[in-house]
């Protein structure tokens, strides 16, 4: 939402589109700082792996979106022969929740666009299962597999983000 409104704002105060770039340019580097230190995190809860990042020099709404979508990117990365949604549920209250395409949210392929460079520049297994290691998906996936079942069994659902 923050980014849109900056480019409302641009749009009408008349500012060049360069500003836009450089704040793609800045979530770019977010995101890389990011993998470095949630690759490097173990076991904070999200809020403070939100005060960790934001120390760390990341603007806060882009570490939400970070927090929420790079280890879903890691895991889609990781076991890319599953059957993943196209689709996600923002969920906002018991009578909003919006269906959206990955393929729409910019931020989201900047990050896999980020993590597919990761993955084919000598990466990190550790760093691979600490951040994929943060998605419901590879939880879920985990706890079948514990449970005795097979990757065949595996059948992926939308996943849900709630929004506050």
């Amino acid at each position: 939402m923050h980014l849109r409104n900056m480019s409302f704002w641009n749009k009408i105060l008349g500012k060049k589109r360069n500003n836009r770039i450089k704040e793609s340019s800045d979530f770019n580097s977010d995101v890389k700082k990011a993998i470095d230190i949630i690759g490097s995190a173990k076991s904070l809860e999200n809020d403070e792996l939100l005060t960790l990042l934001t120390r760390n020099g990341i603007e806060e709404n882009n570490a939400i979106e970070i927090i929420t979508f790079l280890p879903i990117a890691f895991v889609r990365k990781w076991l890319a022969d599953l059957d993943w949604p196209k689709t996600y549920l923002e969920h906002y209250s018991d009578s909003k929740r919006l269906s959206k395409r990955f393929s729409d949210n910019h931020q989201y392929l900047t990050m896999e666009e980020i993590v597919d460079h990761y993955w084919n520049d000598n990466p990190n297994n550790d760093v691979i299962v600490n951040i994929a290691g943060r998605s419901a998906e590879f939880n879920a996936i985990n706890q079948l597999l514990n449970d005795g079942g097979k990757m065949t069994d595996i059948r992926m659902t939308e996943t849900v983000i709630i929004r506050e």
